[in-house]
């Protein structure tokens, strides 16, 4: 796991997180990896993962099909030749954060993630893209297992260059009485495509991702989401926040699929979209599609400008158009960013946000 210990850090990398928790991808290559880790957390490159044991993945890996939604998994499938694996054993509560950094410059790059947490074990993954430079793609295919009773923290942010595009496919197995957290952010990069699946297959199994996309240049980010409740009485939270200026197009397709033996499931989903100039653009597509009968399911959606009577207050109180239109948003955006737990990263997240603004 100590591969490539040498390997400089690369520019722009959070504050206040244990460097020998630090795993680094170079343009799709495991570079470095974490030292020091307990008994039963695993952390491997891909490449020398399958060397040593060629079959040690294959029930693990998951072959790619032919759905729209797997066209660019199959190409990360295909090209792929490096990555990293992490595993959490049964039991094992692991509160440290594991911190991914996905970093590169120009060209193309294919990149594959495994993240396995076993039965009643508990993880924390931070995951940061900090690509950067002329022309650049990085497409990126995540499987995460959860395994019974076991919860995982993922929070995912995208900080890439403003030549940079990246194309994910991610997709989440949960067992029963599982627990999985998202909180995606989608603050870099020119062309941003995130697909993510998250599936509930075991009972009582529960789901909540949060999000906030910010577009402003010519930038484009696009969110598609499907959360499948295949077991009953399993739990899934969605809250997606959107900001677009300038001519930054923003897209949000969420679906919700409740499968025929999904009794007693509790779905919630709620987008809500702030277009903050003529040109810029968000288009949004909630979607429930319920096969059984006694569940609970909702979702929602909103795009419109900044509340004119809140703007005529601040400027009442002597507070100038732009500082008061930056407050607004700001307000807008916390809805997402209070919810991060870390009090370093949060600032560090809000700090990137009135950047944007």
């Amino acid at each position: 796991a100590e591969q490539g210990a040498g390997v400089s850090a690369p520019a722009g990398m959070l504050p206040g997180l244990a460097p020998e928790r630090t795993i680094v991808l170079a343009d799709g290559r495991f570079a470095a990896g974490p030292r020091g880790l307990p008994a039963g957390v695993e952390v491997e490159g891909l490449a020398a993962a399958l060397e040593r044991d060629p079959g040690l993945l294959a029930g693990s890996l998951r072959v790619p099909g032919d759905g729209a939604d797997d066209r660019f998994a199959l190409l990360a499938e295909a090209f792929t030749d490096d990555g990293v694996v992490i595993r959490v054993a049964d039991g094992i509560q692991f509160a440290e954060p594991l911190y991914l950094v996905h970093a590169g410059g120009g060209g193309a790059s294919s990149t594959r993630v495994l993240i396995e947490a076993g039965r009643n074990s508990r993880l924390q993954v931070l995951e940061h893209f900090l690509q950067d430079g002329a022309d650049s793609l990085s497409n990126l295919d995540i499987e995460v297992r959860v395994g019974d009773g076991a919860r995982v923290d993922h929070l995912r942010l995208h900080q890439q260059g403003p030549a940079a595009a990246q194309v994910e496919t991610l997709r989440v197995l949960q067992a029963r009485d599982s627990h999985y957290r998202q909180q995606l952010f989608l603050l870099g990069g020119r062309l941003v495509r995130s697909n993510l699946h998250l599936r509930l297959e075991g009972a009582a199994a529960e789901c909540t991702l949060h999000g906030l996309m910010m577009v402003d240049g010519v930038r484009q980010a696009d969110l598609y989401t499907v959360f499948e409740h295949v077991a009953g009485h399993t739990r899934s939270e969605e809250l997606v926040r959107a900001v677009a200026t300038d001519r930054g197009r923003g897209a949000f397709n969420g679906r919700i699929l409740v499968g025929p033996g999904a009794v007693k499931s509790d779905s919630s989903q709620s987008s809500r979209n702030l277009i903050l100039s003529p040109l810029a653009e968000i288009n949004a597509r909630p979607q429930l599609e319920i096969l059984t009968d006694d569940v609970k399911c909702s979702h929602g959606t909103t795009i419109g400008s900044l509340d004119a009577g809140q703007l005529f207050y601040l400027l009442s109180r002597g507070i100038d158009p732009d500082t008061a239109r930056g407050l607004l948003t700001f307000a807008f955006c916390e809805d997402v960013v209070s919810r991060v737990e870390m009090p370093a990263l949060r600032r560090h997240i809000e700090e990137l946000v009135v950047g944007r603004l």
